[in-house]
């Protein structure tokens, strides 16, 4: 951990992130029902804690489709588009009533298997970005059962195309 930042202040950082990161995904009008196909944990060698992130397979669907709902569902919960890929997304959105500046950063890839496109979601939490003692924690494991029901949303979608 950083020694300039107090053990509290991290915790109550995590802790407003973690509310933040909540309230925006679940801020849709109606709670997803679970698709068919259950959305299952796998981990992912960029996890700097290796931690598993939720991931979802969407069948009949093409990745720009799919891109496209979730660029839509971010956009609508005040996220801004940091970087735009064919199958790489990242939003990311600033946290208010924080001592230091602190943004917090949604990360989705997509892989494509024999069964359809794999949709995995992180989440992070960056204090002073874009600053040379930029400090970057995942926190997907303490967002994650909003991030499966996300993900669930998504799926949900395509059954309806």
């Amino acid at each position: 951990m950083n020694k300039d930042l107090p053990t509290g202040f991290i915790r109550n950082a995590i802790t407003a992130l973690a509310a933040v990161i909540a309230c925006t995904l679940s801020a849709c009008g109606s709670a997803p029902t679970a698709p068919a196909n259950k959305p299952s944990a796998t981990p992912s060698a960029t996890s700097t804690e290796n931690q598993a992130a939720p991931s979802i397979i969407i069948k009949s669907r093409s990745s720009k489709v799919i891109t496209e709902d979730i660029i839509t569902y971010r956009t609508s919960k005040g996220m801004q588009i940091r970087s735009k890929g064919n199958l790489r997304l990242e939003f990311m959105m600033p946290i208010a009533n924080t001592t230091v500046p602190t943004e917090a950063r949604m990360q989705y890839v997509l892989n494509q298997t024999e069964q359809g496109w794999r949709v995995t979601a992180r989440v992070f939490q960056i204090t002073h970005p874009g600053r040379k003692n930029e400090k970057v924690q995942e926190i997907t494991s303490a967002v994650s059962d909003k991030l499966v029901e996300e993900l669930a949303g998504y799926a949900k979608i395509s059954t309806k195309r």
